[in-house]
């Protein structure tokens, strides 16, 4: 039985690969159930075994796409034994191995976004809410501590998922090295940014700190000013 199930998940992977392939490059479209088999080398018949249609392959790879991201940020936030700033660095190389890994379905769900169905659609677009609410959330942990500086937590969301998404379009191991040691680039990268500096502000003391204070509220002000809502006018 266990053998079975086994099977079953390597031809189901499989079927997943040749489809994202297929879909990739010649557009959902123009991909059939046939061309997919042929690819896989077996009868058309033999893929109803796994599904319905193309529609459902197109559903199980936006899934396989957004839900381990997903995944991936809720247990960040269930990590309460260790600091806001190392959940949010693990999220992040986790996110980015995830990518590195997934590339050719990356790119699918980027260019198939108009062939979802209204239902896949909105399924789809829940979780690309769910996972920047749960980034920012990490964001606004760290910041708390006092691991970053008091940037908008939205902004640096946006530009870490913008970072890592970006990966799928350009990630090639055999020129890039392995997915592990890339991330490891993008946290450095990511969380150097809003890392607050090892001094805090000019050297230490009562002065330093009042600096340090002062420079929040002058980067918390303008984030509030830039939130408020305008009038007609645009003023």
């Amino acid at each position: 039985m266990a053998n079975a199930r086994s099977r079953r998940t390597l031809v189901s992977n499989e079927l997943l690969d040749h489809a994202a392939r297929l879909f990739s490059e010649r557009g959902f479209a123009g991909t059939s159930l046939q061309d997919i088999a042929d690819a896989m080398g077996v009868s058309r018949p033999s893929i109803y075994t796994y599904v319905r249609n193309k529609e459902e392959l197109l559903a199980e790879l936006v899934h396989d796409v957004l839900d381990p991201t997903v995944r991936i940020l809720e247990e960040a936030h269930e990590r309460t034994d260790v600091p806001a700033e190392q959940r949010l660095a693990d999220a992040v190389r986790a996110m980015a191995v995830h990518n590195c890994r997934n590339t050719r379905r990356f790119r699918l769900l980027d260019r198939s976004e108009p062939h979802l169905s209204p239902e896949l659609a909105a399924q789809h677009r829940d979780s690309r809410r769910r996972v920047l609410a749960l980034l920012v959330g990490l964001v606004e942990d760290a910041m708390t501590a006092g691991a970053l500086r008091p940037l908008p937590a939205r902004t640096v969301a946006l530009s870490i998922l913008g970072m890592i998404n970006w990966i799928a379009w350009w990630y090639r191991p055999e020129v890039d090295g392995p997915a592990e040691d890339l991330a490891d680039v993008m946290v450095d990268m990511a969380m150097s940014g809003v890392r607050r500096p090892d001094g805090r502000a000019q050297g230490s003391g009562p002065w330093a700190a009042l600096a340090q204070v002062k420079e929040d509220l002058a980067v918390l002000e303008r984030s509030m000013s830039a939130e408020l809502p305008q009038d007609d006018d645009g003023a």
